[in-house]
């Protein structure tokens, strides 16, 4: 019987290009499929709560047309993995920049265009609020998690902006750092500084607070506690 699959949609292709190997090798129960949405949508300036999951079902959509070896059946769980960008700060936290560029910083954003900022945050935490609390998303069971401020941010801890040039060559120095070790990576998300602990509802209940999603923080390590994943099981794996 083939393994059934779990979709991972992500913001960007060097997201893939960091985790997809890694991720491919600590999962052994199912396949881990990427599609890459090459944006945002939960900050899509366009997008609402009451389209959002029409967006992601037409995503999914997209890749079974891309991959008619797949049928709808073959989808265990859809998970999207998203960047905080600091969208669940106060409006007090948001400033208006005299640099003419938007900058993000551990305790407030300096923004090119406030009033587009603060927009895009209102919405942007209402949508993925919305997306945290839904089980399901067009018909497949549905898990959202976070990199914050960014996956270079929590990985790298770098919170200047990068090159699209130097995101792919952090991509591909964690892939090559954690490919033949994904153990490694595992026991990164529980022992690093970002680690947040707690249920999937209350790792979204802390990003969502104090300032956090400014902050350096990811909650991916739940995504393995809900395949019942340890880093005891994956390290019996990959013994060596």
């Amino acid at each position: 019987m083939a393994k059934k699959i779990i979709l991972l949609l992500v913001e960007g292709p060097t997201d893939e290009d960091c985790l997809a190997l890694i991720y491919s090798r600590l999962v052994k129960e199912q396949d881990i499929e990427f599609d890459v949405l090459h944006t945002d949508i939960t900050a899509d300036e366009n997008m609402t709560v009451k389209y959002i999951e029409d967006r992601i079902e037409k995503e999914i959509e997209n890749y079974l047309e891309k991959n008619p070896f797949i049928r709808k059946s073959d989808i265990l769980k859809v998970v999207q993995i998203i960047d905080t960008d600091g969208a669940f700060i106060p409006r007090s936290q948001v400033r208006q920049s005299s640099t003419g560029k938007t900058e993000y910083f551990e305790t407030h954003i300096e923004a090119k265009d406030l009033d587009r900022l603060i927009r895009r945050n209102i919405s942007k935490r209402a949508i993925v609020y919305h997306l945290a609390q839904s089980e399901s998303v067009a018909n497949y069971p549905y898990e959202i998690y976070y990199f914050s401020r960014n996956i270079e941010h929590v990985l790298h801890d770098i919170s200047r902006d990068l090159t699209d040039e130097e995101k792919e060559d952090l991509a591909f120095e964690i892939a090559d750092r954690y490919s033949e070790q994904p153990t490694d990576f595992l026991r990164l998300l529980y022992e690093a500084p970002f680690y947040v602990s707690g249920t999937y509802e209350e790792t979204w209940k802390f990003i969502m607070e104090n300032g956090n999603s400014l902050k350096r923080y990811c909650n991916m390590a739940v995504f393995f506690e809900k395949l019942g994943i340890s880093i005891d099981q994956a390290s019996d794996a990959f013994p060596f």
